[in-house]
Parts: structure tokens; sequence; C-alpha cells
């Protein structure tokens, strides 16, 4: 009997180890699931707060999301600029000195926090502070665009918080999200319920749509030119030799 509970043990204990490993997994978030979890429309209205909360965007995050990239990509530019311009350190000394002035700004520029508070939503961004009480607030969403980093593209998040002004004008806030911690996003967005407009919602996603269909035919269309143009290239190039 001893040795039958023993394998019952032994099985149970992997299975909740197999378990901690998925949990793990399931910490390690990518920004595409913290948009599909978050509230993303652009027609939605903040309805209840439900809890005061808190976001950070700082350098502590973006180093632990993307510290090992960082370090990469910092290995590469310095080789880079110590081989183009080691016959002259001046120049060299001033090319280090502009990116770590670029990087600052960026971190400065990236640096802020939003609070959720009693009476209303409180962020600090540029050394700037903002009030919104809670009859003035519109809405709070991620955004996402997609954008081209050397021919590569990439997919951009942002924070964006809509303040009421008049019938005819509303402020739009926008944040970067790359220095926020994904778990503290999530939680942020628990703390306050929305009601998306539908019809609206549904009004852009068949423009979006539209779009898409509009492109890619453009890209097909571009495509069959080009092929045609080769085509008649070929048999040119083969007739006149």
């Amino acid at each position: 009997m001893s040795n039958i509970e023993n394998k019952k043990q032994a099985v149970t204990n992997s299975k909740n180890h197999s378990k901690k490993l998925n949990l793990n997994k399931k910490n390690k978030l990518t920004w595409k699931e913290v948009y599909q979890k978050c509230n993303h429309s652009r027609f939605s209205q903040v309805t209840n707060v439900l809890k005061t909360a808190e976001i950070k965007s700082n350098l502590r995050n973006l180093l632990k999301n993307y510290g090992k990239i960082i370090l990469i990509a910092f290995i590469v530019i310095m080789v880079f600029l110590i081989a183009t311009f080691w016959n002259n350190l001046t120049i060299l000394l001033y090319a280090v000195l502009l990116l770590f002035a670029l990087c600052t700004f960026a971190i400065i520029y990236g640096t802020y926090y939003v609070k959720l508070e009693e009476d209303g939503v409180r962020f600090k961004i540029n050394f700037q502070e903002t009030n919104i009480p809670y009859n003035k607030l519109i809405g709070i969403y991620l955004t996402k665009s997609k954008r081209r980093f050397f021919f590569i593209p990439v997919y951009y998040y942002a924070l964006e918080i809509t303040e009421y002004i008049d019938s005819e004008k509303m402020n739009i806030f926008s944040f970067p999200t790359i220095m926020l911690n994904k778990k503290e996003v999530i939680k942020f967005f628990d703390a306050f319920e929305v009601n998306v407009i539908e019809s609206e919602e549904k009004k852009e996603e068949k423009i979006n749509e539209e779009k898409k269909n509009f492109h890619k035919a453009i890209g097909i269309v571009i495509a069959i030119i080009l092929i045609i143009a080769l085509v008649v290239s070929i048999i040119l190039y083969a007739f006149i030799n």
C-alpha cells in the first residue's frame, strides 16, 4: 500500500509542477495578449470606477521587459561606432554623448504615472500633472498601430485617455506603453467598467475591413503588373538577342 501511495503522491506532485510551469508561461504576457484582455475600443465610456489603481512607466520596467534586447543593441551600436570612428576619438566621443542624450530624452519622455483616485484620474508626464474629474472623463483604452522599423512591420501600443471639453471638442492624452508592467496594466483596467458603443464600433470595423481589402487589391494589382513587366522584359530580351 505504501508503494501505491508513493506513486499517487509522485503523480500529484508532477501535476502540480506542470501547473506551476503553465502559470509561469502565462505570466510571460505579450502586448497582444494585454491588448485583447483590456479595453481597446475608442468608442467606449468609463461608467464606474470600482477601486483606486495606479500604473507607472519607468526605466525599471523597461529593463525588466527588454533588458537583453537593449544590451545586445547597445553592444552592436558601440561596436559599429568604434569601428567607424576609431581614428577620430573626438567624433566617437560626440557620437556616444549624442546617443546617451537621445536615450535620456526618450526615457524622460516615456516616464509617467496614471492614477485612478476617488475624485478623478490624475497623471503626470513631461513634468506636467493633470487632473480629470470623473464627470469629464470619457474613456481609457489601449490603441494598436502598425509601423515599420527598417522595413520590418512592428505593432506600436499606446494608452489613451479622453477628456470631455464641450459638445464639439475633447482632449486625447496618449502614453507609450513600452515602459509599463503588463500585469499592472491588466489590474489597472480591471479597476473600472466601460460601456462600448457597439454601433460605432461596428461602423469602424467595417471601414477598417474595407481599407484592408482595398490595400490587398492594390497589392495584387501591383504584383500582377510587375509580373507582366518581368515576362515582357524577358521576351523582349530574348527576341532582341
